[in-house]
């Protein structure tokens, strides 16, 4: 009966441990990038998303994206997903709805020029929706996009170890960091990356876009 009962709990440990690695395994994270696309800061930042074998998901501005249509589509070449943030960066809830539709219609349109066929999520600028346009995304099945990791509004973002220690020590399953290098403390930014990058793989941690995020079966290492 001891022998049964130690084979047993053997096959059930070994089953936890199974069960942990794969746990671990299906941990993923993602990140954003705001605003953009910007001359100095995306180039380098593609650069450095490239060495990590990053994927990422862009969210540049409507007439950014007018003003340096390169830049756009090298986001796009690279492979990482785009959404929508407006054309103007506008406080989308302080518009009439008609305002906000056309903000978010011709970004739309924009990306599609550029050859970007998805359907983009939507990130509305400062976070902000009305009710009005909340619904009728919703009702046009665009999915709105949230983020539980922003470094900025708690570190000093001049110092990239503290970028990084603050999205490694914060980070869960399905965690979206939500950066804004494409101004200021662009430098910073992508000196954190690579701290981040080996950090969190070692934690387990695959680096996804947010669509994958929600994508079943997906098990790549990007």
């Amino acid at each position: 009966m001891r022998i049964i009962t130690t084979a047993i709990s053997i096959i059930f440990l070994g089953l936890s441990l199974t069960l942990s690695a794969n746990t671990d395994k299906g941990k993923k994270i993602a990140l954003a990038f705001g605003e953009g696309p910007a001359p100095g800061a995306t180039e380098p930042l593609l650069q450095q998303l490239d060495s990590l074998h990053i994927k990422a998901t862009f969210f540049p501005v409507g007439k950014s994206m007018e003003q340096f249509p390169e830049l756009t589509r090298a986001i796009i070449d690279a492979g990482h997903q785009l959404g929508n943030h407006g054309y103007s960066h506008i406080n989308l809830a302080n518009l009439p709805l008609s305002s906000a539709k056309e903000e978010i219609k011709k970004t739309c349109k924009l990306l599609q020029s550029h050859g970007y066929q998805e359907r983009p999520m939507i990130l509305p600028p400062f976070g902000n929706l009305s009710r009005e346009l909340s619904d009728l995304l919703a009702e046009q099945e665009f999915q709105v996009a949230h983020w539980d990791l922003e470094p900025r509004q708690h570190v000093d973002m001049r110092n990239p170890e503290a970028i990084a220690e603050y999205i490694v020590e914060n980070a869960r399953d399905h965690s979206v960091v939500m950066l804004h290098p494409m101004y200021e403390h662009s430098e910073q930014v992508i000196a954190a990356l690579p701290l981040i990058s080996t950090q969190l793989r070692e934690q387990g941690f695959r680096f996804v876009t947010l669509t994958q995020m929600t994508e079943a079966g997906e098990d790549r290492d990007l």
